[in-house]
């Protein structure tokens, strides 16, 4: 049985250069960011329920989605190539 990930690269010719642990990183990032601090602070404890909140449902349902599209369909693109299949044209202009 081989490697799936490997499989994937190899009919794409690319490597990836990411791994999960930087793809959880940025996806914090581009969500929280650096203006956000302020609001935290004013919580103060609060912003912890907060957190859990928005990690179960918001975070790891997108991430069970996200694992799921790119085992079905591991293509470069995508969430604009997954949105361009199942919604035509305009699904993924809009996603992109």
């Amino acid at each position: 049985m081989t490697n799936v990930s490997s499989t994937s690269a190899a009919e794409h010719g690319l490597a990836r250069q990411m791994g999960l642990r930087d793809l959880v990183l940025a996806q914090v990032l581009c969500v929280v960011g650096s203006s956000w601090v302020g609001v935290a602070a004013v919580l103060g404890g609060a912003q912890a329920l907060t957190w859990v909140a928005a990690m179960l449902l918001f975070y790891f349902p997108m991430a069970a989605v996200v694992i799921v599209l790119n085992r079905i369909m591991p293509l470069e693109g995508g969430l604009y190539v997954w949105a361009h299949r199942a919604f035509g044209g305009l699904g993924g202009f809009l996603t992109a």
